[in-house]
């Protein structure tokens, strides 16, 4: 193989259905490219192993740590080309989003910047989300593409534009940068704050995000269009930024007052009343309210117990 221009980090556990499904989407899309694959498998019970076609372009490499963080930084101290480019496991990339990706490389090769790519959820995804509560809760709230992600940030739907943050569902961004930023920090026991977290550093640096909003990925969730699991990734969302707050970002402290702290904690105590009120809930449109109204009590209370634990760093 030529020696690569573009290193592909893939951080993934216990995921190997989804993941399979993004690895034949990452080889087509390389045809041609001298590019490299590194799957970096955070699990410590599962192996990944790969279809033969794929061993010229991709490697897996275990990761003797845990956490999305020093898995990505595993793939970083590995990576053989001056561009690396994070990615879900989840995210399915063409052929357009990789010529973009080289193309913005190029063009900005002399200003560091790092670049984000759009997504939405596949069309599939989309139709089933629309069919279910869960799914239209989902959809409400802006959970579905980046675009909701970002509601209350600049957004430019025609050209891109540069943001105060990034995301490492997909981000690109030249090794030097990279390095120079000092990597992700992994401190943080789950994956959400860590980008927060770097997004300061690459301030700090005059590393210029960007979003390019014409060139759109596939976001393939659709293991976890269940309340029970997302619920329980809020959770660790909540833990995480706890971890974020003790390592002094005090400026996403959650405030919780003596009431509202009252009303998680008892949320929490009749969750499974909550729960069961929800399948309770015709499947209709008009019924949206009052299942959104109840899915946010229990998010609350989620994001809640997982910032009241004390946080626990190995």
């Amino acid at each position: 193989m030529l020696s690569p221009k573009l290193s592909l980090i893939i951080a993934s556990k216990d995921r190997k259905a989804i993941l399979a499904v993004t690895l034949e989407k990452v080889h087509r899309a390389l045809q041609g490219v001298p590019a490299e694959v590194l799957i970096i498998n955070d699990s410590k019970t599962e192996s990944i192993s790969l279809p033969a076609e794929y061993q010229d372009k991709v490697r897996v490499i275990d990761n003797p740590k845990s956490g999305v963080a020093s898995a990505r930084n595993l793939g970083a101290k590995n990576a053989l080309a001056p561009l690396l480019v994070f990615m879900d496991d989840d995210m399915w990339v063409t052929a357009e989003n990789i010529q973009v990706t080289v193309d913005l490389s190029q063009q900005y090769s002399q200003e560091p910047r790092c670049f984000n790519l759009n997504w939405v959820y596949p069309p599939d995804l989309q139709k089933y989300v629309q069919s279910t509560q869960f799914g239209r809760y989902l959809h409400h709230y802006g959970f579905d593409s980046l675009k909701g992600w970002c509601r209350g940030l600049p957004w430019n739907d025609n050209e891109l534009f540069a943001t105060p943050g990034i995301t490492s569902q997909y981000l690109a961004i030249r090794k030097v940068d990279f390095e120079k930023a000092g990597g992700y920090n992994e401190n943080f026991p789950h994956a959400g704050f860590e980008d927060h977290e770097f997004s300061q550093r690459l301030a700090e640096h005059q590393i210029q995000p960007y979003i390019c909003p014409t060139s759109i990925m596939y976001h393939n969730e659709a293991d976890r269009m269940n309340l029970t699991a997302w619920l329980a990734r809020k959770k660790r969302g909540g833990e995480t930024r706890r971890v974020a707050v003790e390592l002094g970002h005090q400026e996403l402290v959650y405030d919780y007052g003596l009431l509202k702290g009252s009303v998680y904690q008892v949320i929490s105590l009749i969750r499974p009343a909550v729960m069961g009120m929800l399948t309770l809930i015709p499947n209709k449109k008009a019924f949206d309210k009052l299942y959104f109204g109840l899915t946010n009590l229990l998010l609350g209370a989620a994001l809640y117990s997982g910032y009241q634990m004390v946080p626990s760093r190995a």
